[in-house]
């Protein structure tokens, strides 16, 4: 599957929040999220395993009841039904791989 970026489906879930749905196919799903300074992405858990990995920007994260400052290029793995949450310190941009696709993004 190619995906151009100008196609990738895009959503605002939140006000300051860009997501946009790029390559995937059933049992895998790449997103990039785009976040202005200060929002915060609630605690919520999943059934998908989740990769996230900061590509611009700074972000506080949250994974079950730790808090991580994450800078460009660090990278985490969060299990499946684990709480996490984050909060853009400053604009950032961060991909995540969900395994399964997360259907409801479609």
């Amino acid at each position: 599957m190619f995906t151009p970026y100008s196609n990738a489906l895009t959503a605002e879930p939140f006000e300051g929040v860009t997501r946009r749905v790029l390559a995937h196919d059933d049992d895998m799903m790449l997103v990039e999220f785009s976040f202005k300074a200060g929002v915060e992405l609630p605690l919520h858990s999943h059934p998908h395993k989740q990769i996230s990995c900061v590509v611009s920007g700074k972000m506080e994260f949250t994974m079950g009841g730790e808090v991580f400052i994450m800078n460009p290029g660090d990278s985490m793995m969060i299990s499946p039904d684990v709480t996490h949450g984050a909060k853009p310190l400053e604009d950032s941009v961060v991909v995540d791989i969900f395994s399964p696709a997360r259907k409801d993004f479609l």
